[in-house]
């Protein structure tokens, strides 16, 4: 909790045990709760979960004003408990629906920001993706672009998302309750666009070309999905170049609307052609970059994929010279179905939730253990891990979602302070070529 949650938690605990205090300590703490409120609003922001307690502040100024009192015992009950329940509803929300804050440990660097919007001439909108969202099949490839890069000035958190005209939490509810038939109402995470970042804008770049970091998200994900992992990379020295791959990301706000994500992959002609089309991206943005002498040594390429984007991945540096290929529960059944095997050329670092892990047990199709063990060619290049106790999405940054996902087949048992610390850990030791650390939370894979 911040200093505006415990602030106003305090004041308005005061207004409901109002017998606990004097008249005039009352009084200053109705005024001060009402102007707390306000200045956490223009500095935070506005958040639902404190309804249940901006009711109470406007009961006790009525009450104050118009000097109420029941003079019937059962009813002086009735109204504290219901005063009662309303503060301890709003405080557990207030817990465990925090505002995100994503902040880094051990870093080398602070951290620089921006978001690009890139229109691929001459690169006319693929069928792989118009086909699963709303995007004009006439149109020309556009794709938005977040850069983490590390700089020597000073930074602290801020709201990168707080003005959007998005709202990504909204979106993220959508998502949920049209993939698997639920009814979650859309403003339970709206919060999320208040979460802050410990980056900065418009940062001094270092003196020396950085390496470059792809991240490439997987099917309905969002270039901001991994961003607690990213700032954490680029405070060790890399450009990380974060793609929004349009169409397929769970949305896209290009400058001339919203682009929705509509469809899973039974509604894809050919899942390989999305991976395909999401690799090309990666070189387009590339490309992109080079030509605009983005700051960035693009010799020196490594590759973050999560699912689908691990496949994606893996099609680039199939192509293209890469230095390091992470892939968190990569997507390569598809893969499999076109090339018939997963031929690496680089160095790999497969990490696979507990879920992944044990095998789709229950489905006798081809699982991606399976892949990992029986199809992957070059296995020297091959170094294989998974994540204890987590599930699919304990590689992205739920943040204050995790609570409500924690124990169902979204994200695992595993704490999200836990996976965000074994993911950071493995990533930065994978972009090292050293050694992993396996303990508790990361184990390697039994051959």
């Amino acid at each position: 909790m911040d200093f505006f949650d415990v602030a106003i938690l305090i004041l308005v605990f005061g207004l409901v045990f109002k017998k606990l205090i004097s008249q005039k300590v009352y009084v200053v703490s109705l005024i001060l709760s009402a102007l707390v409120v306000v200045v956490q609003i223009l500095m935070v922001g506005y958040k639902w979960q404190y309804v249940p307690l901006y009711l109470i502040i406007v009961i006790s100024a009525i009450n104050y004003k118009i000097g109420f009192r029941f003079n019937n015992k059962i009813l002086k009950s009735l109204s504290l408990s219901f005063l009662f329940l309303l503060f301890l509803s709003s405080g557990l929300l207030i817990y465990y629906l925090p505002v995100p804050k994503f902040t880094v440990e051990d870093k080398a660097y602070s951290v620089g920001y921006e978001e690009i919007h890139i229109v691929v001439e001459g690169r006319a909108q693929p069928k792989a993706f118009y086909e699963l969202s709303n995007l004009d099949s006439l149109g020309t490839r556009e794709l938005l672009v977040d850069i983490y890069y590390p700089s020597s000035s000073e930074t602290k958190p801020v709201q990168l998302f707080k003005n959007a005209s998005s709202q990504w939490g909204v979106t993220v509810i959508n998502y949920l309750n049209r993939t698997w038939d639920i009814n979650l109402p859309t403003f339970l995470f709206s919060h999320l666009n208040l979460s802050y970042f410990d980056v900065g804008n418009d940062l001094s770049k270092l003196t020396n070309k950085s390496p470059v970091l792809i991240y490439t998200h997987g099917w309905a994900g969002e270039k901001i999905f991994a961003t607690d992992q990213l700032i954490t990379i680029a405070s060790q020295g890399y450009v990380v170049v974060a793609i929004d791959h349009t169409g397929v990301a769970m949305f896209t706000e290009l400058p001339s609307g919203t682009i929705y994500n509509t469809g899973s992959s039974e509604n894809s002609t050919k899942v390989f052609d999305v991976m395909y089309e999401m690799s090309v991206d990666i070189e387009n943005t590339i490309s992109y970059l080079e030509n605009k002498n983005y700051f960035a040594d693009f010799s020196n390429i490594s590759v973050l994929g999560h699912s689908t984007g691990g496949g994606s991945g893996h099609l680039f540096c199939l192509r293209n010279n890469c230095n390091r290929l992470i892939l968190q529960d990569p997507f390569f059944v598809p893969v499999i179905e076109e090339l018939s095997a997963i031929e690496l050329q680089t160095d790999t670092y497969f990490i696979y939730s507990e879920d992944w892990y044990n095998g789709y047990e229950e489905n006798e199709e081809l699982s991606e253990i399976d892949v990992y063990r029986n199809f992957v060619i070059n296995k020297s290049l091959a170094r294989g891990y998974f994540l204890t106790n987590s599930a699919h999405y304990d590689f992205v940054a739920f943040g204050s979602i995790s609570p409500l996902t924690k124990y169902t087949f979204l994200k695992g048992s595993i704490d999200y302070k836990d996976s965000l610390l074994a993911n950071n850990r493995f990533n930065k030791e994978a972009l090292n070529l050293s050694k992993i650390t396996t303990d508790n939370l990361i184990k390697h894979i039994d051959e």
